[in-house]
């Protein structure tokens, strides 16, 4: 079995205004902290599936889109940015059972590639702010952005996470 190839989108070339509002979450939390340091994650890339492995999950996936997170404080992201997530899967005439959304944090050990695309399927992977590394695959789109709620609280990240995800999930 092959694996898709992946696409990459370069989020700077699609810098375009916000015209929905669906990031008005008041977190009180301030920010995120500032220089903190990101070690890639020691991902193995295999072309044999580890047989019988689950993954734990928030939604259905029943449209094939991954969304990868790195939260060690949170089940899956922080309350306000699990609010503006589902906001923007409504704005995007989504729901949560259309995605998969993975906190790799929680997870026992780092997963393979090959065992994320064959439980998942992915035809969309959003790497929200991990170091985790997707290589080229065939048929299957990444996109490289920030942790929700760095979004939160950055108007231009914002505004090219909108317009990016617009584009690859609509």
């Amino acid at each position: 079995m092959s694996l898709p190839t992946i696409h990459t989108v370069d989020p700077i070339a699609l810098r375009y205004l916000m015209t929905e509002t669906i990031f008005d979450v008041e977190d009180g939390m301030g920010s995120m902290i500032e220089g903190a340091a990101v070690e890639p994650m020691d991902v193995s890339v295999d072309h044999k599936p580890t047989p019988g492995l689950q993954f734990p999950y928030s939604g259905q996936n029943r449209r094939n889109y991954l969304f990868l997170t790195d939260e060690k404080q949170h089940e899956w992201m922080s309350g306000a940015a699990m609010d503006a997530f589902v906001k923007t899967l409504g704005a995007l005439k989504l729901a949560v059972d259309d995605v998969a959304v993975v906190n790799l944090a929680k997870l026992a050990s780092s997963p393979s590639v090959t065992d994320l695309a064959v439980f998942f399927n992915p035809r969309v992977v959003v790497n929200l702010g991990t170091s985790f590394v997707w290589p080229q695959q065939d048929g299957v789109t990444v996109f490289h952005t920030h942790a929700f709620d760095d979004l939160l609280v950055d108007t231009e990240k914002k505004q090219i996470f909108w317009t990016t995800i617009k584009r690859l999930l609509i």
